[in-house]
C-alpha cells in the first residue's frame, strides 16, 4: 500500500531500525568476550537453560552485554509502540482509503469459533493486547511493523523466501490452495504471484489481521475467500477441497500439540494426491550451540513463549503420523530461515 509517514512517524521507525542493528553489533562484541574466555559452541552444555546460565555468569561484568540485553529490551517493548504512534500521525488522512479497501473481490467470513488460550491469552512479539487490539491492528503490523522495521533488521529477504519454498513444489497448476495463519496477507501475496491461477482461501484467528489481508488483495484486484478460525480445527472446509495447503511462520507461536492437530486438519481436507508445505523458523538442532543459544535468547525477550518447544521438534514424524507420504523436512539456506515440511496424501 503506498502511503507516507509523517516526520516524526519516520523518526520513530527509523530509531528502531537503528536500535535494533545496534543490538546486533553488541551481541557480536558479546560473543567475541565469550570465546576470549574460551566460551565457545563446542564448550557450551547440551541443555538450553544451563547454556543460559553458564553465558549469563561470564557476562555478568560485561558492559557490552548489559547495553546488548537493555537494547534488546528496548526493541521488543517498543517496536510495535512506535508503528503505533506513527499510525495514529496519518490514521484520519488513511482512514478513507483504508475504508474503501474493505470493498472488493475478497470476502471475510466471521465464525463462530472458541479461540485457543494460546493464541488469546498471549502477547505475541509483546504486542499490547494481542492482535486484535484495535481497529487497525492489521494496519499497524502488515504495512508498519512488518515492512518498516522487520524487513529492515532480518538476516535476508522475508518476501522471497515465502516465494522460494512455493516455487519448490512438485507442481504449478494447484487450482484450489489453502493457507493456514494468513495473518496482514504477506504469504497470501506470495502464494497469488506464484500461482496466479489458483483459487486461495485462508484462515486466520485475528479478524483484525484478515481485513489488512483483505484490504491487501482489493488493492490488487484479487479475489480470496478469507475465514476466521484456526488451522487445528477448520469445520468449515470439507474433506478433499484443496490441491495445496501451505503455511508459513506459524508454527513456533502455538504448542506441539497445535502443530499436530494442523497436520492432521491440512491432510484431512486435502484432495488425495495433494500437497502440504509448511515453513517455519530453523531448526535449534541444525544449528551450533552458541547460534541456538542466541536465537533462544531473542525469543526469550521478544515475546515468543513456544519458541524453544517447538524450534527443536522435528516436524517430520508429525507429518508421517497424520498419513503424508514423501516427508521431507529441509532448510534450503543452511542455518537460516525457513525451515520447510513438505509431504503428500496419498492418491
Amino acid at each position: 500500500m503506498q502511503f507516507d509517514l509523517m516526520q516524526r512517524g519516520r523518526a520513530l521507525m527509523d530509531f528502531e531500525v537503528s536500535v535494533r542493528r545496534t543490538a546486533s553489533m553488541l551481541q557480536q562484541r558479546a560473543e567475541a568476550e565469550l570465546a576470549a574466555m574460551e566460551v565457545t559452541a563446542e564448550s557450551l552444555p547440551e541443555d538450553m537453560e544451563a547454556r543460559h546460565h553458564l553465558i549469563e555468569e561470564r557476562l555478568a561484568g560485561s558492559p557490552v552485554f548489559q547495553a546488548r540485553a537493555l537494547l534488546g529490551e528496548w526493541c521488543a517493548k517498543q517496536h510495535g509502540r512506535a508503528a503505533e504512534e506513527a499510525f495514529e500521525e496519518i490514521r484520519e488522512r488513511l482512514l478513507p482509503e483504508l475504508e474503501r479497501l474493505r470493498e472488493g473481490g475478497t470476502t471475510i467470513t466471521a465464525h463462530d469459533f472458541t479461540a485457543p488460550r494460546y493464541w488469546s491469552e498471549i502477547w505475541f512479539h509483546r504486542t499490547r493486547g494481542g492482535w486484535d487490539a484495535s481497529d487497525y491492528n492489521g494496519f499497524v503490523h502488515g504495512e508498519l511493523v512488518h515492512k518498516k522495521y522487520v524487513s529492515k533488521v532480518f538476516p535476508g529477504d522475508i518476501y522471497g523466501n515465502r516465494r522460494l519454498i512455493l516455487k519448490q513444489l512438485p507442481r504449478d497448476d494447484y487450482a484450489a490452495i489453502l493457507e493456514v495463519g494468513t495473518s496482514s496477507g504477506h504469504h497470501t501475496l506470495a502464494i497469488a504471484d506464484v500461482f496466479p491461477d489458483a483459487r486461495i482461501t485462508g484462515i486466520d484467528p485475528s479478524i483484525r489481521m484478515l481485513e489488512q489481508a483483505q484490504r491487501v488483495a482489493n488493492e490488487r484486484g484479487l479475489a480470496w475467500d478469507l475465514h476466521t478460525g484456526v488451522g487445528e480445527e477448520m469445520p468449515m472446509f470439507a474433506d478433499g477441497s484443496f490441491d495445496l495447503v501451505t503455511a508459513y511462520a506459524i508454527h513456533h507461536e502455538m504448542p506441539p500439540r497445535a502443530i499436530a492437530a494442523i497436520f492432521a486438519e491440512a491432510y484431512r481436507v486435502l484432495k488425495p494426491g495433494g500437497d502440504m508445505v509448511m515453513a517455519d523458523v530453523v531448526r535449534t538442532g541444525d544449528l551450533d550451540k552458541m547460534a541456538a543459544w542466541r536465537m533462544d535468547w531473542a525469543a526469550k525477550w521478544g515475546g515468543e513463549p513456544f519458541w524453544r518447544a517447538t524450534a527443536k521438534l522435528d516436524m517430520e514424524p508429525m507429518a508421517r503420523e497424520a498419513g503424508f507420504i514423501d516427508v521431507r523436512g529441509f532448510t534450503p539456506q543452511p542455518g537460516r530461515d525457513p525451515y520447510v515440511i513438505y509431504g503428500r496424501k496419498p492418491a
